[in-house]
């Protein structure tokens, strides 16, 4: 008989925006009937916690205290009082230390929201600026000006945010200067960056624009260069912190433990002992597609995952044969692609702009 495990990471994604930018492709809803879409989704969470009950019975999880808790989107701060309410009544437990994340827009956030979160115990914040310049906020067809950023950042000043930031962006009749916009960004002392590169959807209309990828991985090692001069740790892909801030919830995911989650098209994660269950949220009701992962899909998953990281690497840890990993991992090391330390091996920036060959050159070797 299993054991039970316990669940003390959720994610619960929100999917009202402001505007449907046209490069994005996550699921949302255009956000114009805000007392009718909030009480609609409160009532899809509530229904949603009740399959969710027996979801974690079935395979053997049970809730504990959150110890990350994480609310995105779309745009979650648009959830509002009424979305911390709706929490509230969900009797879920933060442990005395859970890092709880809210995300939240330029211009779509008020005070009285931020207060009931802040209450409920979120002590974090993602905020999406996707860019510091007036011209390439418009061409990322962004919701927000430049001037809500800046009302919004200097409302956080003293908070522990972080901003996410976009790289690849459509350029048209003027360069973008990525390094001083993110000087402009740092002056309002982020503890945390999130740094994406453009992948639009499908029939981008600005696709002829986006610059070709050997000036976005330049702009990327440029970017990375840049904000490791100025104290943040490049500790994953994407992810960029000052010492002691990076995200806890964020590493959950990086390392295959356990994240629950809810909201339409939100995916959940139950590790088991020899397989694990990922299930996904459909929009038009509670219920969930599950798929069930052996332990072999578990192993390929974990070999991207970890190589993503900047934490070390070793054989063992990626379930690859020993000598065969030692050849490899010496070649990425004579290319600077990596660096040996004291538990194994590191990754470097330039690495993970080719990361998807890297992976591939492993397959062949794992155990």
């Amino acid at each position: 008989m299993l054991s039970m495990s316990s669940v003390t990471s959720l994610y619960i994604h929100v999917p009202f925006c402001r505007h449907l930018c046209n490069y994005c492709d996550f699921y949302k809803q255009k956000f114009e009937r805000p007392s009718a879409q909030r009480e609609e989704f409160s009532q899809y969470i509530l229904g949603s916690l009740k399959r969710h009950e027996s979801i974690l019975s079935e395979n053997h999880h049970s809730w504990e205290p959150l110890e990350t808790l994480y609310l995105g989107g779309g745009t979650a701060s648009l959830w509002d009082v009424e979305g911390a309410d709706c929490f509230e009544s969900l009797g879920l437990k933060l442990a005395q230390d859970c890092e709880a994340t809210l995300e939240i827009d330029p211009g779509a956030w008020t005070e009285e929201g931020l207060m009931a979160w802040k209450k409920l115990g979120i002590n974090r914040y993602s905020v999406g600026t996707q860019s510091f310049d007036t011209h390439h906020l418009k061409l990322l067809d962004r919701a927000h000006d430049l001037n809500e950023t800046k009302v919004l950042l200097e409302r956080l000043k003293g908070e522990n945010f972080s901003v996410d930031f976009l790289l690849g962006a459509p350029e048209k009749n003027q360069a973008r200067d990525v390094i001083k916009e993110l000087e402009s960004l740092l002056s309002y002392s982020p503890k945390h960056l999130s740094l994406y590169i453009l992948q639009p959807a499908a029939g981008y209309k600005l696709k002829a624009l986006i610059p070709d990828d050997e000036i976005t991985s330049k702009e990327y090692l440029r970017v990375s260069e840049f904000l490791r001069s100025r104290g943040f740790h490049h500790y994953e892909v994407s992810n960029f912190a000052l010492p002691g801030f990076e995200s806890r919830h964020n590493r959950r995911y990086w390392e295959s433990q356990s994240v629950a989650a809810l909201g339409p098209t939100a995916v959940g994660y139950l590790d088991q002992e020899k397989e694990a269950i990922r299930y996904k949220w459909k929009p038009s009701a509670p219920e969930v597609e599950k798929e069930i992962l052996t332990l072999k899909d578990i192993k390929l998953e974990q070999l991207y995952l970890r190589l993503r990281t900047s934490e070390p690497i070793s054989a063992q840890r990626l379930s690859l044969e020993p000598n065969a990993f030692e050849r490899r991992i010496e070649k990425w090391e004579a290319r600077g692609l990596c660096e040996r330390v004291a538990r194994g091996w590191r990754m470097k920036p330039e690495a993970w702009v080719i990361l998807d060959s890297l992976v591939e050159d492993l397959f062949d070797i794992m155990i």
